[in-house]
């Protein structure tokens, strides 16, 4: 059996199963909108996953010396990222190497850094609990 990650979109069964997969140690932090699950990975970096009420995870961030492993972490949604890295490939190697982005009704992901320092964001607007402040995920 596969072991379950905390895909965005997804339920959240268990942090514990992202923390082993990273390699990270895992901290929770209940606010009153959300919860925070805080993996600090062995290279310091950090991924932040945002559950709401429900036990769905809405929104995942991370930063630090590299990438973590986006595919996990965005599950299906990873496609969209992929879909936009080519669509920017294609406009010329002046774009190729600009920070992804993508901006549809369901789903919003930003990506930034350089050479040792990557950052990023995802989340699915209609599962933004209501009352979040949305630069929380900064």
């Amino acid at each position: 059996m596969a072991p379950a990650y905390a895909v965005l979109g997804g339920p959240m069964p268990s942090v514990i199963s992202d923390s082993a997969h990273l390699r990270a140690t895992a901290r929770r932090v209940t606010l009153p909108t959300h919860a925070r699950h805080d993996l600090t990975l062995p290279n310091g970096g950090l991924v932040r996953e945002y559950t709401n009420p429900q036990g769905q995870v809405f929104a995942v961030s991370w930063r630090g010396p590299g990438k973590p492993d986006l595919r996990a972490l965005l599950g299906p949604h990873f496609a969209d990222l992929q879909t936009a890295n080519v669509r920017q490939a294609r406009r010329g190697p002046r774009f190729a190497r600009m920070p992804a982005a993508v901006s549809h009704d369901d789903i919003k992901i930003q990506t930034g850094g350089h050479m040792g320092y990557f950052w990023g964001v995802a989340y699915l607007p209609a599962m933004v609990p209501a009352g979040f402040n949305m630069n929380d995920l900064q």
